[in-house]
Formats: C-alpha cells, sequence, structure tokens
C-alpha cells in the first residue's frame, strides 16, 4: 500500500477543545475559548432570512470585506478571506516555506503553527520557556540566530495570554530583515486592553502578515471565518494557493451582519474584560498560580502539581478546560472565562475537588465525646 510523505506520518492530529462525542449541552465547556455570549443578534437574524444554495459563493467575499475594511481601516486589496485563520496559517505554509527552511516560533503556543512548518519540511526553533509565560525580551535575538524565513507570533499568545508589545515586534522585525516574513496571529486581540495598533505595521512594512478572525469576540467559530492582512504582493501570493470559494455564502452574510454589529462585539469585550479579572482574583484566592491574560482565557497552575488530575476531576463533574499538556505544560490549565453563573459552577467544583483532595474533617479525639454534626 503506498504510503503518505513522512511528513505527513510524523504530523501530530490537533485536538479540539470538545471531543467529538461529548455534544456541546451535556457539558460546560470551557476549553475550546468559545463565547459564552454567542454571537450578535443581528448575525442570527441574518442566518434565519439567508435563502440560496445553489450558486457559488462570492470567492472574494466583496460585502464582508466592505464591512471589515471600515471596522479595521484596512484596504479590501491588503485583505484575503479563509476558512478561519487555521486555514490561512497552512497558507502560508504552502506559499513560502521549502525543505530545510526555518520558522521560528514560541513555546508553549498555538500547534498550528508548527504542523503547517512541519508539513512543508521546514524545521521550527520555538523559543524556550518555562511554561508560564514568554519571554518576549530574548525573542530578537532567537530570530537573528536562526535567520527563519517565517516567524509565526500569538499575541495575545494561546495558551499563555501575553500581548507582544509594539515596540517589541518593532525589533523582532529588524532581527528578521527583508529575508523573512513576520506572521502575527491575532484572533484574541478583541481583547487585549487597549487593542493593540498593529494595522499601522502594513503600511511601513512589505514582510508582516496580520491572522484575525471571527471566531471568539464575534461568536461565530461554528462559522469558520478568519481574514488575512498583508501587502498586496502577499495576498496575491497566498490567494494562488488558498482553495476557491474558501467561506460560505452564509457564512459571507452572517459575519458581515456581525461585524456591523459594533456594539454587540464591545459589550462582549467589557464582559471579557470584567470575567478575565474576576476568574484572575478567584483562582489566585485559591493558591493558583495565574499569568495575567489579554485574552478571553485564563493560564494558570492549580496549587498542586497534579493538573491532569484537576482536569480529570472536572471532566468528571461536567466542566470541560484545557489541559496545558497539549501545549507542552502539562502542569498548567487554560480555562475559558465565561459567564457568571458559569464561573460560578467552575469555582463550586474546584472548591469540591480541593475539599476531596484534603480529606474528610478529622474525628473525635480519643476519649472524647461521640457524635458531632
Amino acid at each position: 500500500m503506498i504510503e503518505p510523505r513522512p511528513e505527513v506520518q510524523g504530523l501530530p492530529v490537533y485536538r479540539p477543545g470538545r471531543p467529538g462525542h461529548v455534544s456541546a449541552e451535556a457539558v460546560l465547556n470551557l476549553a475550546a475559548n468559545e463565547s459564552a455570549w454567542g454571537p450578535s443578534p443581528a448575525a442570527v437574524e441574518a442566518w434565519r432570512r439567508w435563502e440560496g444554495g445553489a450558486a457559488y459563493p462570492d470567492m472574494a467575499g466583496a460585502i464582508l470585506k466592505e464591512a471589515l475594511e471600515a471596522q479595521w481601516g484596512v484596504p479590501s486589496s491588503a485583505m484575503l478571506l479563509g476558512t478561519g485563520s487555521g486555514h490561512l496559517i497552512k497558507c502560508l505554509a504552502e506559499t513560502y516555506l521549502r525543505p530545510g527552511d526555518r520558522v521560528v516560533t514560541l513555546h508553549p503556543t498555538f500547534s498550528l503553527y508548527a504542523q503547517g512548518a512541519s508539513l512543508m519540511g521546514a524545521h521550527v526553533a520555538a523559543l524556550p520557556g518555562g511554561g508560564h509565560h514568554v519571554d518576549w525580551a530574548a525573542l530578537p535575538d532567537w530570530v537573528a540566530s536562526h535567520r527563519p524565513r517565517l516567524v509565526f507570533l500569538c499575541t495575545p499568545n494561546n495558551p499563555t495570554g501575553d500581548l507582544a508589545p509594539l515596540a517589541l515586534i518593532h525589533d523582532v522585525l529588524a532581527a528578521l530583515g527583508d529575508g523573512g516574513l513576520l506572521v502575527l496571529d491575532e484572533a484574541y486581540r478583541d481583547f487585549a486592553v487597549p487593542e493593540p495598533e498593529t494595522t499601522g505595521l502594513l503600511a511601513i512594512h512589505a514582510n508582516v502578515v496580520l491572522l484575525r478572525t471571527l471566531s471568539k469576540a464575534y461568536g461565530l467559530a461554528g462559522l469558520r471565518v478568519g481574514a488575512l492582512l498583508a501587502a498586496p504582493a502577499v495576498v496575491d501570493a497566498v490567494g494562488r494557493v488558498r482553495e476557491p470559494f474558501p467561506v460560505s455564502a452564509p457564512a459571507l452574510v452572517v459575519a458581515r451582519a456581525a461585524v456591523l454589529d459594533e456594539s454587540h462585539r464591545r459589550q462582549v469585550v467589557e464582559a471579557v474584560h470584567v470575567g478575565v479579572r474576576r476568574l484572575e482574583w478567584a483562582l489566585a484566592a485559591r493558591a493558583w498560580s495565574v499569568n495575567p491574560s489579554q485574552a478571553n482565557f485564563v493560564w494558570a497552575a492549580p496549587p498542586t502539581a497534579d493538573a491532569e488530575r484537576w482536569l480529570a476531576d472536572l471532566a468528571a463533574r461536567g466542566i470541560l478546560v484545557r489541559g496545558g499538556g497539549s501545549f507542552g505544560a502539562p502542569d498548567h490549565l487554560r480555562i475559558t472565562v465565561g459567564t457568571p453563573v458559569q464561573e460560578g459552577r467552575l469555582l463550586a467544583a474546584l472548591d469540591e475537588i480541593a475539599g476531596r483532595r484534603e480529606g474528610p474533617p478529622a474525628g473525635p479525639h480519643e476519649g472524647g465525646a461521640a457524635g458531632g454534626r
């Protein structure tokens, strides 16, 4: 039987936050960084009113790009749509990487950067880190020493939640030079305070790519809509690799309605800001080690060195969080921020688990009164 390429055989399988055999209704899913507040009512109404299906969608996605152009201040000519930002990560790897090329990324971080690079036979050099946060200060020298063709930076970073300072990004670009492309995956940018001012980089650097998604703040994870922002030459090159009609016709209509409802996005972002600070405080009060987050999740280590057991104990109670083992940091958990009610359920479960770990209350002393309450 014919065998796949060695690069394919060695690829790790991507594991979603919720296992495929577990229904969304059966659990409290705080593992996938989905929006607990859902999409805009205007987007829901657009979905209900959509009619069609016999014709192919507009391959350029003009109606959505027009709305995004007004929202992000980036011209349509510098924009390419894809089936989520993960699809565009793979397209970038296919467009620019050759066997033996080097790719720089972070550790820990989103696994699809290494997967796309490995598929093309490139070598991945992940900036060493302790797993708790990113050592941003060491990144420019790391880039300069490896001379990569592509640099993938998730900012705010998944799973640590920390944001790359704009000054650091300029230092990375100086270290990279003209021989490489810097890709900033901004899937969680809406939740950073203040929102990163990265679009200005496109006007002065032809080798900067911004990746954005409508899965998080817009609550459209199920529709799979992402965007690549870059110089027209990059858009043209990646567009030649991207398959035709990557975003479905209903997704274009619904996503446009979501983008136009800016008040809903702002409400979600504000709710996440409050929820992140509240969850960070609650975990720290329970002796968890917490990394300050600029995303819609919290990256934390339990007070006992058995994060995988906490993961299993929560799952047994119908609560899913993301284990750090999938990021190479098994002593951590990534917890998506939910509504106050969802957070209350999570914290009650953590308290119950902690109580069971401590064991039953001590019995009466020998010779003392029997019983108790």
